[in-house]
């Protein structure tokens, strides 16, 4: 069995995954917009512009996303942050750097009781992330 996030963008999912694709040194490994689909009623350019579906794969992990159907009224992601568990103080301080660059820090990068950088931001997309470089007893 495999769980695995997937993102609803509000128009920017392109943008955002290629974002990601450059920070957690993944690979675009399908993009479609809505105008793409076999079926597809609209061909519009801002059907063009929107995502059906995306995949992005780094280091073991698919991470999935699309834009609201054109058309709809889009919609704030909220109730769900995604954990990026790293081995390295290192990593954890790059990877926050990036995804905390212009979005909103909710929990700076920090060494705490159970890690040793811990901190939560939501990105410039309006995606909830946590990053953890764990203590290893």
């Amino acid at each position: 069995m495999n769980l695995n996030a997937y993102l609803h963008m509000n128009g920017n999912c392109k943008e955002a995954f290629a974002y990601y694709a450059k920070h957690l040194g993944g690979t675009i490994t399908m993009s479609m917009s809505y105008a793409d689909a076999p079926d597809a009623p609209d061909k519009s350019a801002a059907a063009k512009n929107r995502v059906l579906h995306t995949n992005l794969m780094a280091d073991g992990i698919s991470l999935m996303g699309s834009d609201q159907p054109p058309g709809t009224p889009d919609t704030k992601m909220q109730g769900v942050t995604l954990a990026l568990n790293v081995e390295s103080v290192a990593e954890a301080d790059r990877l926050f750097a990036a995804l905390s660059k212009g979005g909103v820090v909710h929990q700076p990068l920090m060494e705490t009781f159970f890690s040793h950088r811990f901190g939560m931001c939501v990105d410039q997309f309006g995606t909830n992330w946590m990053v953890n470089a764990y203590k290893v007893p």
